[in-house]
């Protein structure tokens, strides 16, 4: 990425893309970027703030949100997060997950995702979840790297995604 977004822009492109999966996502199979909220963002920083619901299907056998679903989550937000600011589709190349506390059920989350590197072949970011309202308290950290090359990756309809980029 040559150039940094502002803020406006990148909220522009993260709402459009959260707008799509919205309409566009199976109800058939959970998606957690279908369910996501924009909370806020900050263009040059390329930080995004999502807010998700977690939900009672969600549990482990201890009564806590499964960590595969916290990993599919943090994926999502950071690939989110990568794409919106490279106007393509970026496939995960590698991603990290700590879990520091149990994710509750039935309750708001915050996942906040940061920019460390978005380049011309990959992008780095990294992530934060965290109960709404309790930014220090940390439930799971995360890093991935994504593939910023141009791909053949299309939506639903078969069409390549315009991102507004």
């Amino acid at each position: 990425m040559e150039k940094k977004l502002t803020t406006e822009e990148l909220r522009r492109r993260a709402q459009a893309f959260l707008d799509y999966r919205a309409r566009e996502t199976p109800q058939a199979a959970p998606d957690p970027s279908a369910a996501l909220t924009l909370v806020g963002c900050d263009g040059p920083a390329g930080s995004l703030v999502l807010a998700y619901e977690t939900k009672p299907w969600m549990a482990n056998i201890w009564g806590v949100v499964h960590g595969g679903v916290i990993a599919t989550l943090v994926d999502t937000c950071m690939g989110i997060t990568c794409g919106v600011q490279c106007g393509l589709i970026t496939p995960t190349v590698s991603m990290t997950v700590n879990y520091a506390r149990p994710v509750p059920l039935d309750a708001l989350i915050h996942v906040r995702t940061r920019t460390v590197r978005c380049g011309a072949t990959s992008g780095h970011i990294d992530a934060e979840v965290y109960p709404a309202g309790q930014p220090g308290r940390l439930l799971a950290t995360a890093s991935g790297a994504y593939c910023t090359k141009p791909n053949n990756l299309f939506g639903p309809d078969g069409a390549p995604w315009d991102m507004g980029g």
